[in-house]
């Protein structure tokens, strides 16, 4: 049996967290680490796309909006961080939170996965039913209603809190992401998110 150590040792650790907090087992919960290094390589795959993004800046014509939206995926990024790391002190859970935040961040991905993975399968079983935009709509519910229950989970194994308390956490970083966006909408140069949630959609329903 190959040792569960290194790089690959730690990945499939990682998978299988996310695997058994996204089926509900809350012992997946300690196949992450609680360490600033591995907060720091959750982030990592979002941070890569964020970047990705800040180089287009030079190569796109509007700067202004390109940097505007650069800005705001950072702050929104950051916002769970900031927000549990205020609710965990206040609750005297700060020694968990590093544990809970990164896996909470990792799991982030199980929701995009599964929603991809849906996709893929209607298109390959019933193209005509998934390029309808009453499918895509419901498909978007779905993974939204999985992705609040599923946060809300890991924050009440992770923090060791009441589900009341894990709802107003989650609540509160939702609330306060929906401020950011429509701070974005309202202030030039006024970056409309939602144009670019329903743009997917525009194009499957035109191929």
């Amino acid at each position: 049996m190959i040792p569960d150590t290194g790089k690959l040792g730690a990945v499939r650790r990682i998978l299988q967290g996310m695997l058994q907090l996204a089926a509900g087992k809350r012992e997946g919960l300690a196949c992450f680490e609680g360490t600033p290094d591995a907060f720091g390589a959750a982030l990592a795959p979002q941070m890569a796309c964020i970047l990705v993004g800040g180089i287009q800046i030079f190569l796109l014509p509007d700067k202004v909006m390109s940097a505007t939206k650069l800005l705001l995926s950072l702050c929104v990024l950051f916002l769970p961080a900031v927000i549990s790391h205020f609710y965990a002190h206040r609750w005297g859970r700060g020694a968990l939170w590093l544990r809970y935040i990164t896996a909470a961040t990792w799991c982030g991905w199980v929701v995009v996965l599964i929603s991809l993975a849906c996709a893929l399968i209607a298109a390959v079983i019933t193209p005509d039913i998934a390029r309808q935009q009453v499918f895509i709509g419901a498909l978007a519910l779905c993974a939204a209603a999985y992705e609040l229950w599923l946060q809300w989970f890991v924050a009440k194994v992770g923090l060791g809190i009441s589900g009341g308390r894990a709802a107003l956490l989650y609540v509160s970083i939702l609330l306060a992401s929906i401020t950011l966006y429509a701070l974005a909408a309202l202030l030039p140069p006024h970056y409309m998110v939602i144009n670019d949630l329903l743009q997917p959609m525009v194009n499957m329903k035109a191929g």
